[in-house]
C-alpha cells in the first residue's frame, strides 16, 4: 500500500471557493520504483511514499490554474491497488479517510493494519501522510439511534487533529434511512455546539427526490462545506444528473434552495471510475462555479489516465465568468442548450458556435450554466452604457432599454465618460432597440418635461398619469435623462376620446374608470384626459353615461359644440 493532514478550525487551507483565495499546489518530485522488502506492514506504509508504479510528468499547471482533487479512502485494504502509483507520486494535498460507521471504528470492517481503530490510529495516519505533505480529513456514515455514542466518536475524530469531518448521508436501509433527520438534530447540531471551530461538511445525494428523507437542509444548517455525490455514470439517463457537468452545475444551483443565504464551500465529489474526458467536464464545471477543490470517489478506482489528467489539468477560460459577467463570456443554458454571449453587460442569443468563431471563441470557451443563473442576467445593457458597433462611427447611450445617439456635448450633460465606449461585436448593437419599451419614463437632459412611452408614442407626464401608474404598480422613479433631441423622433400619443386606459378601444371598462376618476378613487386610467368627453373640464358621471350610449349605439351621441366625437383620435398635450 502506498500512502497518504488537523480539524481545529472551520476553514481549512484552500477550502474556499471565494475569489482570490487559493492554496498553491506543489508538484512533488517523481521517484523510481524500488524493490519490496519483508519489513512489517506499518513500516512498509511509511516507506511506500517512495514507491511509484507510474511516473507522471512534472510539468503540471501553475498554482494559479490548479484545482485540488482530494481522493476518498473507503477501506485502506481496497483503495491502494498495485496498478496505481503511491500518494507521493500523485497530485494529492488532502485525502479523506473513513474513520467510523455509526459508532463502529472502521477497523471493524477494514482488516488493514493501519485501519482506524481509535484516536491513536487516526494520529498515526496523520503522521504517515503528513510526512508526504498530505493532510487528512475524515468522513463517516451516521446511522442508527445511538446518538450519544456517535457524537463521542465524532468528537474523538475531530480532537485527533484531522482538517475536516464530513458526514455521508445515505437515506437507505442499513444507513441513516428513516433516522436522517433525528441524527441531524441529535448528533450533527450538538457536534457543532461542542466544536464551533471545527470544519464540518456534508456528503449527500444531490437528486431532489432524496432531499426530504436525507433531511439535507437540516444537515446543511450547521455545515461549512457541501459535497454533492456527482456520480454521472451511476445516474445515467437521469437529466441532468447523468451528465458530468450538468450534475455539478445543478447541485450548485440547488444550494439556493437547500441553504438559502449561506455561503458554503462547494466541494463536489466526482465519480472516479469514469473516462478522462467526462472527468474533465466535471472538473471544468466545478472550476466554473468557483470551486477550488473537489473530491473524488474513490482512490482505488481512479485509473492512471484520470490521474494524468488531474496532474496536468488547467482551468477553462471561463473561470470567473459567473462572477464578472465579462464581455466575451459564453454561456449554454442547461435546459435548452441555447447559447448566450455577454456583450456590454447583457446576454445575447447566439445561433451556434460558428457565429462566435470570428471573435476567437470555441467550444472550449462555452460554460454550461443553470437556468436560474442565466435568467438573472439582463438581455439589454444597463442604463448609462455607451455602445458602438465594430466600425465605431456612431456612439449610443442605453437608457430604459433603448439606445439614443450621442453628440459631442451630451457626454458632459449626462455625466458620461467618452472613453468608456463598448464596441459590440457581431452586429449585436442592432439588437438594442431604438424605441424604448412601454412604460419607460424619459426626459431630455436639458428639460424638466417628462414623458411616458406607450406603443412607441409619448404621453406627457402629469399628476393623473403618475397616479395611474402608481395604481397599476408601475411606478419607476423620476424620468430618466436622454440626450437633447432624442425624443423628437417619437410622436405624441393620439388616443381615442373615452379610451381612459389607452387600450385602443372604448369599452365598458372605461366607463368604470371614469366613475372611479369622478369619485377620486385610485384607477389605472393612464389616458385620463380622454375621460372628459363632454368637455366640461372634469370627468363625471355624465361622461360615463355618454360613453355607455356610444358603446350601445356604435356611434357618438351629440356633444356640446367644440367637442370631438367619442372614439375619435385626439393628441394628448
Amino acid at each position: 500500500m502506498r500512502l497518504i493532514p488537523s480539524l481545529t478550525r472551520r476553514r481549512t487551507p484552500g477550502y474556499t471557493h471565494r475569489a482570490g483565495i487559493r492554496a498553491p499546489r506543489t508538484h512533488r518530485p517523481r521517484y523510481e520504483t524500488v524493490q519490496r522488502d519483508s519489513r512489517p506492514p506499518l513500516i512498509l506504509i511509511a516507506l511506500a511514499a517512495l514507491v511509484a508504479a507510474v511516473a507522471f510528468q512534472a510539468n503540471g499547471p501553475s498554482a494559479a490554474e490548479a484545482i485540488e482533487v482530494d481522493p476518498v479512502i473507503w477501506q485502506l485494504s481496497n483503495d491502494y491497488p498495485e496498478t496505481l502509483p503511491g500518494d507521493f507520486e500523485l497530485p494529492i494535498s488532502t485525502i479523506y479517510i473513513k474513520t467510523h460507521d455509526g459508532a463502529d471504528w472502521m477497523s471493524t470492517y477494514d482488516n488493514h493494519p493501519a485501519a482506524v481503530s481509535g484516536p491513536a490510529a487516526i494520529k498515526n495516519l496523520i503522521g504517515i501522510y503528513g510526512e508526504q505533505g498530505i493532510e487528512v480529513a475524515a468522513w463517516f456514515v451516521p446511522k442508527g439511534t445511538d446518538y450519544n455514542a456517535q457524537l463521542q466518536r465524532a468528537l474523538q475524530v475531530i480532537d485527533s487533529g484531522v482538517t475536516a469531518l464530513y458526514a455521508d448521508l445515505e437515506p437507505f436501509p442499513g444507513f441513516c434511512f428513516l433516522q436522517c433527520r433525528e441524527l441531524a438534530e441529535n448528533l450533527w447540531k450538538p457536534l457543532r455546539e461542542l466544536r464551533p471551530e471545527a470544519h464540518l461538511g456534508v456528503i449527500y445525494d444531490p437528486r431532489p427526490w432524496w432531499w426530504q428523507q436525507s433531511a439535507t437542509s437540516a444537515w446543511f444548517s450547521v455545515a461549512d462545506s457541501v459535497l454533492p455525490m456527482c456520480y454521472w455514470e451511476s445516474y445515467s439517463g437521469q437529466v441532468p444528473w447523468g451528465d458530468a457537468a450538468g450534475c455539478v452545475v445543478q447541485a450548485y444551483a440547488d444550494l439556493s434552495v437547500l441553504a438559502p443565504g449561506r455561503d458554503l464551500d462547494y466541494l463536489p465529489m466526482l465519480q472516479g471510475n469514469s473516462t478522462p474526458a467526462r472527468f474533465k467536464e466535471a472538473l471544468d464545471a466545478a472550476a466554473g462555479v468557483g470551486s477550488e477543490r473537489v473530491s473524488v470517489w474513490r482512490r482505488g478506482v481512479v485509473d492512471t489516465e484520470v490521474w494524468e489528467l488531474i496532474d496536468n489539468y488547467s482551468e477553462p477560460s471561463y473561470v470567473g465568468c459567473r462572477t464578472t459577467l465579462a464581455d466575451g463570456c459564453l454561456f449554454e443554458r442547461m435546459s435548452t442548450g441555447s447559447l448566450w454571449l455577454m456583450a456590454a453587460g447583457a446576454r445575447f442569443l447566439i445561433s451556434d458556435l460558428s457565429a462566435v468563431a470570428a471573435i476567437g471563441l470555441t467550444a472550449d470557451d462555452l460554460q454550461l450554466v443553470d437556468d436560474a443563473f442565466l435568467d438573472t442576467i439582463p438581455v439589454l445593457p444597463p442604463d448609462g452604457t455607451l455602445v458602438t458597433d465594430e466600425a465605431g462611427e456612431d456612439v449610443w447611450v442605453v437608457v430604459g432599454g433603448a439606445r439614443f445617439r450621442m453628440s459631442e456635448g451630451d457626454y458632459a450633460a449626462l455625466g458620461l465618460d467618452p472613453e468608456a465606449v463598448v464596441a459590440m461585436p457581431l452586429g449585436l448593437i442592432a439588437r438594442v432597440p431604438l424605441t424604448p419599451p412601454d412604460f419607460s419614463l424619459l426626459r431630455e437632459v436639458s428639460s424638466a418635461d417628462g414623458y411616458l412611452v406607450l406603443a412607441g408614442a409619448l404621453i406627457p407626464l402629469d399628476d393623473g398619469v403618475l397616479a395611474a401608474l402608481e395604481a397599476l404598480g408601475l411606478t419607476s422613479g423620476e424620468p430618466k435623462a436622454v440626450p437633447d433631441g432624442s425624443l423628437a423622433d417619437l410622436p405624441l400619443a393620439q388616443i381615442s376620446r373615452g379610451d381612459t386606459d389607452c387600450s385602443g378601444l372604448v369599452e365598458t371598462f372605461d366607463v368604470l374608470q371614469v366613475l372611479q376618476l369622478s369619485s377620486g378613487l385610485p384607477t389605472g386610467a393612464i389616458c385620463h384626459q380622454s375621460a372628459d368627453v363632454n368637455c366640461d373640464g372634469l370627468p363625471a358621471g355624465v361622461d360615463a353615461l355618454l360613453i355607455l350610449i356610444f358603446i350601445a349605439a356604435g356611434e357618438s351621441p351629440l356633444l356640446p359644440g367644440g367637442c370631438e366625437p367619442i372614439g375619435s383620435l385626439s393628441q394628448l398635450n
